[in-house]
């Protein structure tokens, strides 16, 4: 069975899931004019705003999310470190598709998680955490109503989620990956169950390049 946490991957603000039924997929790609792609991710051509909102890195230093990164674009996930599976596959996967970018491109692309549990995603096990994955990544925490608010404007769902027998919690979230282009807005989307990283990494090229 499919773990419930890997079906919140909904495209577009879907709500969290109560069933393990996966969904049909992302809409087929469009190009800047509109035409069908060759994104595996799907395009948005208008895009959706990046709010214009400060959060804590993992230095501990405030960070603007829209205005705080000056790479031509960002790969942003939204996930928490004591997920058991889902949100530390997505993690690597973002960091392995960087590392198979030309440097030039790899240059060009911020790679930034925002937690979904703040109360135990310090600045401190952020930057430990991270720095295992990849240290170019930019960890962000905060207020968690900062944070929800943060996400219902990118149509990302987060939720508290079961307790477990060790006394801790799960948080339920959307994980799809947003690619935000260097107007600051987010224009790919990529539903990350099924996600093969060699896709995402030529996604992120041609994002980039373009």
């Amino acid at each position: 069975m499919i773990p419930r946490r890997a079906l919140l991957g909904g495209l577009v603000g879907a709500p969290l899931l109560a069933a393990c039924t996966p969904d049909d997929g992302p809409p087929a790609a469009v190009d800047r004019q509109g035409r069908e792609s060759a994104y595996v991710g799907s395009y948005l051509p208008d895009g959706w705003e990046l709010p214009d909102a400060v959060l804590t890195d993992q230095h501990g230093q405030p960070f603007n999310l829209r205005t705080g990164w000056d790479t031509k674009a960002a790969a942003l996930f939204f996930g928490y470190l004591n997920c058991p599976d889902v949100c530390p596959g997505i993690m690597a996967d973002m960091a392995s598709a960087r590392r198979r970018l030309d440097q030039a491109l790899a240059d060009d692309l911020t790679l930034i998680l925002v937690t979904t549990d703040p109360a135990r995603d310090t600045p401190e096990a952020l930057k430990a955490y991270l720095e295992r994955v990849d240290d170019r990544f930019v960890g962000l925490t905060g207020e968690l109503e900062d944070i929800v608010a943060i996400g219902e404007q990118l149509h990302i769902a987060i939720e508290k989620g079961k307790q477990l027998p060790s006394g801790g919690y799960e948080v339920d979230h959307s994980t799809q990956i947003l690619g935000v282009g260097d107007d600051k807005q987010v224009h790919l989307i990529w539903t990350t169950l099924g996600l093969d990283v060699g896709d995402l990494r030529q996604d992120l090229a041609t994002f980039i390049a373009s």
